[in-house]
């Protein structure tokens, strides 16, 4: 009976290492599974993708280089793209519209154009231990453009186009190991000949705008927003076949609101024609709405127009600046810190007001009363009361061309100025009459002054006398050894 207890104890255990071998085997294996897959590699396929087929000379090529999935990617390349130099001419690159938080860098030799780009948006973090994960802004499963090449047939190209991928380079994703391959190229027959009757165009762009629809060579009707300020657009177009005609018209002298801008086009064989039209809003105001800006001792300001008729300092011009998280209009000049906005206090009528944005003040800017230094705004105050003005200067004005100041001269000459700062901190200026320089002025103590001119003439006199002293002492000690060595024979 003991016998059997002892045989069934070993059969149970047998039992019992089998499962947990059988366990751990399997663990073991759903554990090496996980991990090759997410370590496993991951292939991306480059290939280069024709926009079209029908092809002629003198047409436009456009070729997508494409990357068949993009699995959180923060770099890549060089990826080498070639063309046919001897059938078509190179004529411009464009970075895919998906990719646009990339930094691209082109280099063309030839018939070959290398190609790098980086996210110049990846996140990096830091964990408690200080390691630093990266993760790229931009991943997607389905086929992406990573950059275009438009190209131009020669006139006497003739046969077949040829543009390929001889290599494509590295991408580097922090998740995984990216293997890059090399899929297919292009090999297009050049099978029109005689005249084109493509009045299409490839490419259409307004300086400054952003036209919509997205453009596409079939669609005529656009419409884009200029700034109040612009009174003319640039458009940029390319026929899609090089003996195309074009023919702007409306992009100049425009009015506020709604312009008209034509682009007439007219194939090679002339009886072809497509005309595209572009509804310009030229916007009655440069400034967004509710636009206002909050200075340093958080006054509320509110951005406004400036009207037509209000005269901006000499050597200020207007530009755009992002002020607040506002883009709105400002007046800039080569050497001023300060820029010059038109604001709206609440209670003052609008005007313009100088802005440091390094100290974030703002200051009125009144022509009568404002110099306009480098490296600040500086405006003329009445001197207070308990501020004492030298007995040497008095009451005087100087007329600088451009404004009256109102200051005080001494018999030197000198003329001074109390003045103001953007941060305001008031004291006398010293106004160079010569050239319109501005700088500290510091009072001399004239007591202490005539006090080193006193001592000086003592200590003058006094320097006189010790050399006078020590010339005759000299002059005696001299004689006197000269003497004794050289004693004068006495008479018999």
């Amino acid at each position: 009976m003991r016998k059997l207890t002892d045989r069934k104890k070993s059969k149970v255990a047998a039992k019992t290492l089998s499962v947990l071998f059988a366990f751990l085997f399997s663990a073991v294996f759903c554990l090496s599974f996980m991990t090759s897959q997410v370590n496993a590699d991951s292939e991306v396929v480059i290939s280069a993708v024709a926009k079209q087929t029908d092809i002629g000379p003198g047409d436009i090529l456009i070729i997508d280089v494409v990357a068949d999935r993009m699995p959180g990617v923060t770099e890549f390349g060089p990826v080498i793209f070639n063309f046919d130099a001897d059938q078509a001419e190179y004529v411009s690159f464009e970075q895919g519209k998906d990719l646009a938080n990339f930094v691209f860098y082109e280099t063309k030799v030839g018939g070959t154009l290398s190609v790098t780009a980086m996210d110049q948006l990846m996140n990096i973090s830091v964990d408690e231990e200080g390691a630093e994960s990266v993760a790229s802004s931009f991943s997607s499963e389905a086929q992406v453009t990573l950059f275009s090449v438009v190209l131009r047939l020669y006139p006497e190209c003739n046969g077949e186009v040829n543009c390929w991928i001889s290599d494509a380079g590295d991408f580097n994703s922090p998740k995984e190991t990216i293997n890059a391959r090399i899929g297919s190229g292009v090999t297009l027959p050049i099978k029109r000949t005689g005249l084109s009757s493509d009045a299409t165009l490839a490419s259409l762009k307004i300086r400054g705008a952003t036209i919509t629809p997205e453009f596409n060579p079939n669609i005529t009707d656009y419409s884009c927003s200029v700034e109040r300020s612009v009174t003319e657009v640039q458009v940029s177009v390319l026929a899609s076949n090089l003996w195309a005609a074009i023919i702007i018209d409306g992009n100049q002298h425009l009015n506020m609101g709604e312009n008209i801008v034509t682009i007439s086009v007219t194939a090679q064989d002339g009886s072809s024609h497509v005309r595209y039209t572009i509804h310009v809003d030229r916007r009655e105001s440069d400034v967004p709405n509710d636009a206002s800006l909050v200075d340093l001792e958080g006054n509320t300001y509110t951005f406004l127009d400036a009207p037509g008729d209000v005269p901006i300092p000499n050597g200020f011009t207007m530009t755009t600046k992002n002020i607040n998280g506002y883009s709105v209009p400002a007046y800039v000049k080569d050497g001023v810190s300060s820029i010059l906005l038109y604001l709206f206090d609440g209670s003052q009528s609008p005007g313009f007001y100088f802005y440091n944005s390094t100290a974030k003040t703002v200051t009125r800017y009144e022509p009568e009363k404002t110099l306009i230094e480098t490296s600040s705004i500086l405006k003329v105050k009445d001197v207070p009361a308990d501020v004492v003005i030298p007995d040497e200067f008095s009451p005087d004005q100087f007329d600088t061309g451009s404004m009256v100041l109102s200051g005080y001269s001494n018999k030197d000459g000198d003329f001074i100025v109390y003045l103001t700062d953007e941060n305001g901190n008031s004291d006398f200026y010293y106004y160079d009459k010569t050239n319109g320089s501005i700088s500290l002025y510091r009072f001399a103590n004239r007591k202490a002054e005539l006090l080193y001119f006193y001592l000086f003439d003592v200590f003058l006199v006094i320097a006189i006398i010790e050399a006078a002293i020590i010339t005759v002492t000299v002059y005696l000690l001299r004689r006197l050894v000269s003497d004794r060595t050289n004693p004068r024979p006495k008479r018999v």
